[in-house]
């Protein structure tokens, strides 16, 4: 018996090994210490792997093993969020000025089936509770998600209109998001924390500016890539107003976004004073981990254009980032968005003390459950046939529940099997660049490597 789950924890490994170096296999070659630093994240903690291994989850959804259900599990397809676990939802200042919870990472928008998407926020709620409160019945966690998810659902689908989310109610996560956004959108944290004023012109603070996010490295951006600015931003108007003060290339942001080329942009406000500039990130995009899944493809001709039409689509209003776009930068398809203190992210991290009880958790995973719904029933044809396939809720609730459940199960010993092999093979998981497959000089310059 030892020597069968031997095997089997062996067999595991290789296909874990297998389906990430085969999804990161250009990353791999052509930037491998970035890679190495995307899979040190991931090795972290079991939230911060499966943030990392959407490529995972897709493999096991194919081979069976994640998308058994009664239900139409494939269909219908979505405008998908791709990656809907907690922490890839937040609070975004919208051109008005006010707040509302939205999806703020949609890098790997795709089309998807709808359920894959239900599983993947309701097993990141999981993990996430089951990391922030053991004592808690993380099952319950997913039960309130799902039950908010079909009923918000099935109200949409007899004529509801579609709410957007501007205050916490009744969940003291949320709460806690909205009074930190609001506080920080008035004192302008993002230049506070990340900008000094010299000679009366504000610059970014190189090195590492926030204490609070040790990761976060800022060096100088290659010339190149800054003399290519002015034309990038050209998008957001002609006038004075967007000229760029300052820009920096920043690394340790995310986790599978980490090896991608991230910088922040200081732009002239409406004044020639330094306290009302403007600060965008430019980070850099790839293809989907989800692409061509079920086919046809998405009809963009591109990834900005891609990640663009997705959230003009999916948000409740189509400004909810008025300096949101996607575009192309020194030959990178990039995502141009507003730096903003104010946009606060839902992090696992903060779900602690009062904030990590069953009831708040529960309370959280209701809002999120009924945000995602109403993100996968934005045209009426999806809208429909999900309703359709929700005739006995209670049913729904409970498969989902207990696939999140052992969805999780699967994550934790994955994570554990991960760092396994990432100790035995190396930090890029035995996969090496070589003179071919390394870019030129230029390139690798704005590439870079941690400090």
């Amino acid at each position: 018996m030892t020597g069968c789950a031997g095997a089997a924890a062996d067999d595991r490994a290789g296909e874990l090994v297998a389906v990430l170096t085969r999804s990161d296999a250009v990353l791999l070659r052509s930037r491998p210490t970035l890679m190495a630093g995307k899979y040190a994240v991931m090795a972290a903690d079991p939230y911060s792997y499966l943030r990392g291994e959407l490529a995972v989850e897709r493999h096991d959804w194919e081979m069976g093993r994640a998308s058994g259900s009664a239900l139409q599990a494939s269909q219908p397809l979505v405008r998908s969020v791709s990656d809907p676990h907690p922490e890839n939802f937040g609070l975004l200042v919208a051109g008005d000025g006010t707040a509302a919870l939205e999806p703020n990472d949609l890098d790997s928008s795709d089309r998807a089936p709808w359920l894959f998407e239900v599983r993947r926020l309701l097993s990141g709620l999981v993990v996430g509770a089951r990391m922030a409160n053991g004592s808690l019945d993380s099952r319950q966690v997913a039960l309130a998600a799902a039950q908010a998810y079909a009923a918000q659902m099935l109200a949409l689908a007899a004529g509801e209109r579609p709410a957007r989310i501007v205050g916490p109610a009744d969940s003291v996560v949320l709460v806690d998001l909205f009074q930190r956004s609001a506080r920080d959108l008035a004192a302008h944290s993002e230049l506070t924390d990340f900008t000094v004023v010299q000679d009366g012109h504000r610059r970014f603070v190189r090195g590492v500016p926030d204490s609070t996010s040790p990761g976060d490295v800022v060096v100088e951006l290659p010339q190149a890539a800054r003399d290519d600015l002015p034309r990038v931003m050209a998008r957001l108007g002609a006038e004075a107003r967007f000229a760029v003060v300052d820009a920096v290339r920043i690394f340790g942001s995310g986790v599978a976004s980490f090896p991608r080329v991230r910088a922040r942009v200081l732009l002239r406000g409406e004044t020639d004073g330094p306290d009302d500039d403007v600060m965008l990130e430019v980070k850099e995009l790839g293809e989907s981990p989800l692409a061509g899944w079920y086919g046809p493809a998405l009809t963009e001709r591109d990834a900005p254009s891609r990640v663009e039409a997705s959230a003009r689509m999916l948000w409740a209003r189509p400004d909810a980032d008025p300096l949101f776009f996607g575009t192309q930068w020194v030959g990178l398809p990039v995502l141009v968005r507003s730096e903003l203190g104010a946009n606060k992210g839902v992090k696992v991290s903060r779900w602690a003390g009062a904030r990590a009880s069953q009831e708040e958790l529960d309370r959280l995973a209701r809002a999120l459950g009924g945000l995602l719904a109403r993100l996968h029933g934005t045209l009426a044809p999806e809208r429909e046939a999900i309703a359709a396939q929700l005739g006995h809720p209670d049913d729904f609730v409970g498969e989902q529940a207990d696939a999140a459940a052992a969805r999780a199960d699967q994550v934790l010993a994955d994570f554990a099997t991960f760092r396994a092999a990432l100790a035995q093979r190396g930090p890029t998981l035995g996969l090496t660049s070589t003179a071919d497959t390394r870019p030129n000089a230029d390139v690798q310059q704005l590439f870079g490597s941690p400090p």
